[in-house]
């Protein structure tokens, strides 16, 4: 049993992958040319929510950098940018969380602090694990503290199939017959998933999956080429910014004799995901 937070459980639904088309942001801000001083690059949405227009913002670093990718969009799988995903124009933070991607976007400012918008500061944060509900509302400046604040997505991974409610079916199953267990697995800013590996026997003993980024089919294509709908040329690029799909063939005698099976992913910089979860309130 956990304890109920303020926030809410995305699942394992709550993550995709788009082809974007737009301009790269860091383009714009040497136009703009930022003072010397300037840290941090706000963004300001045309949506308005009850505590005033969503905003928050990211270190001016990341967005001049080529390798974070961030930019501008106007387009989305080879077509106009959907209404839902931020029409006429939004914000792509590649292996950022969401949250700092803001669609519908009306304004960018670039200043020496981090956003004071209200959404950016008490919203898309872990806090400490011992500050309940209760006591969050009567803690401000932790709220403020960038410490605290979510960026880069943690390394992650999810069991597709088995689905949910699906049925295997063991009769006449040997060790010859096998199941294929899939799933996908990312990482946060830019790093790569290096290992997935899967448990029949929740921890005691790891078996190795085998991995597939579908990214990697740009770097390796011919000017020009056309995969997936779209064109880009990511050759010179060493950040993976897309998930991985994993798979493993399972026998279904084994399946048989198993509570549950268990996923985690690895990064490049030796990151796994911890058996136990960190308790935030959101």
């Amino acid at each position: 049993m956990v304890r109920k937070t303020r926030g809410f459980s995305w699942g394992a639904a709550g993550l995709s992958t788009a082809l974007w088309t737009g301009v790269a942001i860091r383009d714009v801000l040497k136009t703009a040319a930022p003072r010397r001083g300037a840290r941090y690059v706000c963004f300001e949405g045309a949506d308005r929510l009850p505590n005033g227009h969503y905003g928050t913002s990211i270190r001016l670093s990341w967005a001049m950098d080529a390798e974070r990718g961030v930019m501008l969009a106007h387009g989305m799988n080879g077509e106009m940018l959907p209404p839902d995903h931020g029409r006429p124009l939004r914000v792509v933070i590649p292996g950022q969380i969401g949250g700092r991607s803001v669609k519908w976007l009306k304004r960018i400012i670039v200043t020496k602090e981090p956003s004071d918008n209200w959404y950016h500061i008490y919203d898309n944060r872990v806090l400490p694990t011992m500050i309940d509900p209760e006591m969050s509302a009567d803690l401000p400046d932790t709220w403020r503290d960038e410490r605290y604040a979510i960026y880069d997505l943690n390394t992650n991974s999810a069991i597709c199939y088995p689905a949910h409610a699906e049925e295997i079916s063991l009769h006449g199953s040997d060790n010859n017959t096998y199941y294929k267990t899939r799933g996908y697995a990312y990482a946060g800013g830019g790093k790569r998933i290096t290992r997935v590996e899967i448990t029949l026997d929740r921890g005691k003993i790891w078996e190795l999956a085998n991995i597939s980024y579908p990214e990697d089919r740009y770097r390796l294509a011919a000017e020009g080429d056309t995969l997936f709908g779209g064109r880009i040329d990511i050759s010179w690029r060493e950040s993976s910014f897309c998930w991985c799909f994993w798979e493993l063939d399972i026998p279904i005698s084994r399946l048989q004799a198993t509570e549950d099976i268990m996923v985690r992913a690895m990064d490049e910089a030796m990151m796994v995901q911890p058996r136990d979860m960190y308790w935030s309130v959101l």
